[in-house]
């Protein structure tokens, strides 16, 4: 037996290499006043190396069960030599955020947090110490053991997910609790430079075999088998229950409840599965979603799975059946802003939303829009919220959407433009996702509104143009000042013609010597009633609208602050309304995920900063081919750096427009009407410097066709 005084561990839990991280050197473990590399070598293969030489102080004491996890664990800090006492689940996340990478996969992962926590488990048992170590410890956060350095790694969504799906997971063999080395190796195949003995997991090489498809249990037999035993290894989810479906054009929403059990792990995805047809739509963890692609007369009913990291749960039992029905075509009818809801004053609702719990109010019969629309255009703000996360607005009452409106957070008065269907009884329902018992206040301004006929104006998409810089004299001369409304030409420009009735855009507000909000309409208006974007001085804050131009085909727009203040104001124009039959006609949907890169869902991974990433729009969530232009919301999350987003028809990679802007780490949304390109793509361009990353959501609303 060695004397643990002069020789260190053979191999703990040393530092996995970062090669392969952006802007930081390749990891190179240091020595650690190793034994010489002769020694080395016969050491590997004594039966010691499974239960590491121990060495017990008179006083100390040491957890003892191999199925329930210590709650805490003592740690030597090296810089300080204090002995700290730690939460046992948050020290196995911070090693994670030290020595795996969180940028891999997540089997990968999850067989390294396996490793790391049967690591400390093991010395939580089998505790160490002795005089001057400032009294007895199990580990020490240095190379030697395992990294514990909480003011310098925090972890990431990844490794907290690691270590929650596997923490009821420890491992024997032959009925020996397993002491899991781990090493970073190099970069081979699957299982190639697994010990003979099963002594050590290879970090670089079991990433390899999870993209081959293994699951980190797999990972674990491996490297530590055969005759591995996994205690507690989750098994696939029940089946979901509850299933019902509503049908749309071309289109039904699916909804469900969760399974009985979840099989010990995080459900990951759910799937909805049509008959006849087999088209299905999956879901990371939300209860309801579209599934698209659907034939309109035919009947259908929809089975769902749960998926977790153990596998695919049994399908439920069926849903109803649906027969989704053709939705004539819709024009177009601009309206002077109008509020339809204000939930401060008990306008269209009596008092703030609850978290979770579906709110409708009525919409046709008020502000204008008749008996018989079909869809409408408007502004969302939402204020005085006790907690943020997100707000969905849709024709139908959902507890649980799949998409969202409307991203802030807590306190935040914050607007958003969109394109929404309305109920068959010309209702919405508003939904404020959050953690239960918080409330916010919700406001909606009405700005046009959809019929099935021929009545209204048809729709012409535009590639983006700017059509007002205030900071370029673009539009308008100078800077907007408080309360004075400001009228800039439309038609005749960008490619609006004269005779447009409404425009369809994205307002940016810039360089706000205060905060408040903007009004954009077709009148000046220096007191106006409603918003089009609120925001905080200095914020670079964009919403996506539709809006009734003047008789003469100009935009008015009135800084709303005190007196004195001044702003400037981007809009980029993305389309057009005439009041005839050359344009397109519009088709309303339930909200439907066409886009999450977290998911990949229509692209696979974060997109690039400068590198256009086209995804397909046309054939999923209920869009035709032949559509022309679609109405949604895009949302931006996780982003590495700040700065804006372009949408549209083509790929470019230094776009004039942007659809969103943000600083890093917002989850900000904006709605937006935008063209397709002729093979029914979108294309989206991260505008930020080289090397950074975000991911992307974009929910349709409906479309349009020719």
């Amino acid at each position: 037996m060695f004397n643990r005084s002069s020789v260190p561990p053979l191999r703990l839990g040393l530092a996995v290499a970062v090669a392969a991280l952006p802007g930081k050197a390749a990891y190179r473990p240091r020595l650690r006043r190793l034994v010489p590399a002769a020694l080395l070598a016969v050491a590997i293969w004594l039966p010691s190396v499974a239960s590491p030489p121990i060495v017990h102080a008179a006083t100390c004491t040491g957890w003892s069960s191999t199925t329930m996890p210590p709650p805490t664990i003592r740690v030597l800090r090296t810089g300080t030599g204090v002995v700290e006492m730690v939460d046992f689940k948050t020290y196995v996340k911070v090693v994670m955020a030290a020595e795996w990478p969180s940028t891999w996969s997540l089997e990968s992962l999850r067989a390294g947090a396996v490793a790391i926590k049967q690591y400390a488990w093991y010395y939580a048992m089998h505790w160490r110490g002795g005089s001057g170590t400032g009294g007895c410890y199990d580990v020490v956060d240095n190379n030697n053991d395992q990294i514990y350095q909480p003011g310098t790694y925090t972890p990431a969504a990844s490794h907290v997910q690691a270590v929650e799906s596997t923490w009821s997971e420890s491992i024997s063999k032959g009925g020996v609790f397993v002491f899991t080395g781990y090493r970073p190796g190099t970069n081979v195949a699957c299982g190639a430079d697994a010990h003979t003995l099963g002594n050590y997991l290879m970090q670089h090489s079991a990433l390899n075999c999870a993209i081959a498809g293994n699951t980190g249990e797999q990972i674990l037999e491996i490297y530590y088998g055969p005759g591995l035993v996994i205690q507690g290894a989750p098994t696939p989810p029940d089946a979901p229950t509850s299933v019902t479906a509503v049908g749309h054009d071309a289109s039904a929403q699916v909804s469900w409840s969760a399974p009985a059990s979840d099989g010990g792990s995080a459900i990951t995805a759910y799937t909805a599965t049509s008959t006849p047809d087999g088209w299905t739509c999956t879901t990371p963890v939300a209860l309801s979603c579209a599934v698209g692609g659907l034939v309109n007369g035919t009947a259908y009913t929809f089975i769902v799975t749960a998926t977790n990291a153990a596998g695919t749960g049994p399908a439920s039992v069926a849903s109803n059946s649906v027969t989704p029905t053709t939705v004539a075509g819709a024009t177009y009818h601009p309206l002077a802003p109008a509020r339809l809801l204000d939930t401060r004053s008990g306008n269209g609702l009596s008092g703030k939303l609850s978290a979770n719990a579906p709110a409708t109010f009525q919409v046709t019969g008020r502000g204008g829009v008749p008996t018989g629309a079909t869809g409408l255009t408007g502004n969302l703000t939402v204020t005085g919220s006790s907690a943020g996360w997100a707000i969905y607005l849709g024709p139908d009452s959902n507890p649980s959407p799949t998409s969202s409106t409307i991203n802030f957070k807590a306190g935040d008065i914050l607007a958003n433009g969109l394109t929404v269907a309305l109920s068959a009884t010309g209702t919405l329902s508003a939904t404020y996702i959050s953690t239960a018992g918080n409330t916010t206040d919700l406001v909606f301004d009405v700005t046009g509104y959809f019929t099935p006929d021929a009545s209204g104006a048809t729709y012409h998409p535009l590639a983006p143009a700017r059509l007002l810089d205030t900071r370029a004299g673009n539009g308008l001369s100078g800077k907007l000042s408080a309360n004075k409304p400001a009228t800039f030409a439309v038609t005749g420009r960008g490619g609006v013609p004269a005779g447009a009735t409404a425009v369809t855009g994205n307002l940016t507000v810039t360089g706000s010597s205060s905060g408040w909000a903007i009004y954009l309409g077709p009148d000046p208006v220096a007191s106006p009633t409603s918003s089009t974007i609120n925001f905080r001085a200095g914020d670079i804050l964009a919403n996506g609208l539709t809006v009734a131009l003047s008789a003469t085909g100009s935009l008015s727009a009135t800084y709303i602050s005190t007196a004195g203040k001044t702003t400037d104001l981007v809009f980029d124009v993305t389309g057009y309304f005439t009041p005839d039959a050359s344009g397109a006609t519009y088709h309303p949907l339930a909200p439907a995920r066409l886009l999450d890169t977290r998911a990949g869902n229509g692209l696979s991974g974060k997109l690039s900063a400068n590198t256009p990433a086209t995804f397909a729009v046309t054939g999923g969530g209920g869009v035709p081919a032949g559509a022309t232009a679609v109405t949604g919301n895009l949302t931006v999350t996780g982003s590495s750096s700040g700065w804006a987003i372009y949408i549209g028809p083509d790929p470019i990679a230094s776009p004039t427009s942007s659809t969103i802007n943000f600083v890093t780490g917002d989850v900000k949304a904006n709605g937006l009407t935008v063209a397709l390109s002729a093979t029914g793509t979108l294309s989206a361009t991260y505008i930020s410097t080289a090397g950074k990353t975000t991911d992307l959501v974009f929910d349709v609303t409906g479309y349009f066709t020719p």
